[in-house]
């Protein structure tokens, strides 16, 4: 059984790169950039400051052979439908849909989802639910009972959100690890930040942080391993790099940045990497455990 892992970089996250340099990037270098790191693919976040017009950037991605996956932001003023046609005009095989819609029992979550992944089906694409703050997804608690509603589900889990705006506990918590364990194991693609309790994105390689970098380390490996297991033969596992501009990347008083998010994003490729790899010689060992057994 062959299982892949594709890394995407977002292209919101290419937004005021390189760090600290005279001029950004344009749209083509970044395109270029992308390719030439090594990404499979990127992510068109439609609700970023700076997002292409598809017809600008497709031929970019085609140009460069990369992929794509779009993130839709649904509301009253912005349908599905609009996001789906731009995913067919750049060729996107993946819509992540971020719901900005707040029905207050799960099972009106639930048929909402459903309608969702019924029309981006339709459409031809595959559709994942975003774990997203200030959307449907907002709160952990809601989010999992969401889960029960919906036990087939396919998540993209950008964790972040939870840890920021849930402020969870820095240290195990018996609640909280159910909830995220549950969440994991409906995972379908995986987003790349890291956060505390008080700061959705923090640099990555920073001390003080080390603790936070473990935890999301040790819950993207548990969602690999968790996706091996449900995932087809030939599946195709998407992490999307996504450190993004600001307000997200923290300045300092002269408006800068205080680390390198390209630098930051080539490591988070190489972590996903690493971790993919391990999730499947932990894997092979549990099968091998529960066969001794039996």
């Amino acid at each position: 059984m062959t299982r892949t892992l594709s890394v995407f970089q977002s292209l919101w996250a290419m937004e005021g790169l390189p760090w600290r340099a005279p001029r950004p990037w344009t749209l083509e270098e970044r395109i270029e950039r992308t390719a030439e790191a090594g990404f499979a693919g990127v992510g068109l976040d439609l609700y970023a400051r700076e997002a292409p017009a598809a017809s600008e950037v497709a031929p970019l991605l085609r140009a460069a052979g990369l992929r794509s996956l779009v993130t839709a932001f649904v509301n009253d003023r912005t349908p599905l439908a609009a996001s789906l046609e731009y995913a067919a005009e750049v060729g996107a095989e993946l819509v992540v849909v971020c719901g900005q819609v707040f029905p207050d029992e799960p099972a009106e979550a639930a048929e909402l989802v459903r309608e969702w992944r019924k029309e981006t089906e339709a459409a031809g694409f595959a559709f994942h639910l975003e774990t997203h703050r200030y959307t449907l997804t907002n709160d952990l608690a809601f989010t999992h009972r969401l889960a029960a509603e919906l036990p087939d589900v396919a998540l993209s889990l950008d964790l972040s959100h939870y840890v920021v705006g849930n402020e969870l506990p820095d240290k195990s918590h018996a609640r909280v690890d159910g909830m995220i364990g549950r969440l994991l194991s409906l995972g379908a693609s995986l987003q790349g930040r890291v956060a505390t309790r008080e700061q959705v994105q923090v640099p990555l390689e920073f001390g003080q942080h080390a603790a936070q970098v473990e935890r999301f380390r040790g819950w993207w490996l548990e969602a690999m391993r968790s996706w091996r297991t449900r995932a087809a033969d030939a599946a195709d596992l998407v992490f999307l790099c996504e450190l993004g501009t600001t307000p997200y990347a923290i300045t300092g008083a002269d408006g800068e940045e205080l680390s390198d998010r390209w630098h930051e994003a080539l490591l988070l490729k190489a972590w996903a990497e690493e971790l993919f790899t391990a999730s499947a010689s932990e894997s092979t060992l549990a099968s091998t455990s529960a066969e001794e057994a039996s």
